[in-house]
């Protein structure tokens, strides 16, 4: 399925610049996110749904040394190209100096083969080259290292267990032996034969005193009443119904209206020498480039042309000239 090749902006949102095996050709304008940068990494991906969520990335190209400005001030400018091979080709450099060339030439045929539903992270995939992709590397997980590590954690734990934490004394190792109580029968005593000569002496039966058990005497009480505290009844409460909170007004969403720029009828093809156009209250240099050039990002472009110090600052009722796209 073919992609679309674009960068990746200083909020993360994927910008689309030129759709792959279509021959095109584009220019743009970037600015510095910071003040005083001095320079700038422009990262190109390759996205199917033209957002960061299944962006694979291809390349990198860094400009360098580039002159200090405040920061949304145009400083680099980007010229990328593809053709229907499958070629990207893309060149940024600094405007103020024309220097610092930072090439990227890209071959989409050797990553076309990825899985846009594969589980892999763009950390998984490593570009060789100093300012070109010359392909990309796919990084091996180490499974046999990962399972000899745990083996390894596996023993030690079960030797600590073992000899330190008295494992031996467990019943899986603790041995039993059987024990066994001998008994002897009691044997009777033998009686002892008198001298002879001498009888023996009878001794008469024991006698056996009966007790005399009396009758116990009963005494009857006069039956005591019990009383039980009884507990005090409280009165019902009545609870009064809450008042529900009032109602906070809610703050009025404030809605920017349409520039007037929008009302503008454009012509379909600007002139060499460029369009008069009268600023109106509410137009920005941004509005009016994107309704004369399709293309909010070239409002460098107007600013440069008409000697605007300031982009972030126009007059109403001032005439400026629109130059052309090319």
């Amino acid at each position: 399925m073919a992609g679309t090749i674009g960068i990746k902006l200083a909020n993360g949102d994927f910008y689309p610049l030129v759709e792959e095996n279509i021959p095109a050709k584009k220019k743009l304008i970037l600015t510095t996110a910071h003040d005083r940068q001095k320079s700038v990494q422009i990262k190109l991906f390759r996205s199917i749904s033209k957002t960061m969520l299944d962006a694979r990335h291809i390349g990198d190209m860094v400009v360098e040394n580039i002159r200090p400005k405040p920061r949304g001030a145009p400083s680099i400018q980007m010229i990328i190209s593809s053709d229907s091979s499958g070629n990207v080709f893309a060149d940024a450099y600094d405007l103020d100096t024309n220097n610092g060339h930072q090439t990227l030439n890209v071959s989409l045929s050797d990553v076309s083969g990825l899985d846009y539903g594969d589980s892999m992270s763009q950390g998984d995939w490593t570009s060789t080259g100093s300012g070109r992709n010359d392909g990309m590397k796919k990084r091996r997980f180490p499974w046999g290292a990962m399972i000899l590590a745990t083996i390894i954690v596996f023993l030690a734990v079960s030797a600590i267990w073992f000899f330190f934490l008295d494992g031996r004394n467990t019943p899986l190792f603790a041995k039993s032996e059987p024990t066994f109580e001998a008994t002897l029968p009691a044997r009777p005593e033998a009686p002892v034969a008198p001298p002879a000569g001498i009888q023996p002496e009878i001794q008469p039966p024991p006698v056996v005193e009966t007790p005399v058990v009396e009758p116990p005497v009963v005494v009857a009480e006069p039956p005591v009443a019990v009383v039980e505290p009884q507990e005090p009844v409280s009165p019902p409460v009545i609870v009064a119904p809450v008042a529900p909170p009032p109602v906070r007004p809610q703050a009025a969403v404030r809605v920017r209206p349409p520039a007037p720029v929008k009302s503008y009828r454009v012509p379909a093809v600007i002139p060499r020498n460029g369009v008069v156009y009268q600023i109106q209250w509410g137009d920005t240099l941004w509005d009016i480039s994107e309704a004369f050039y399709r293309n909010p990002w070239l409002y460098p472009r107007i600013a440069r042309y008409n000697n605007i110090k300031n982009p972030n600052l126009i007059i109403s009722g001032f005439n400026i000239r629109i130059p052309p796209k090319e």
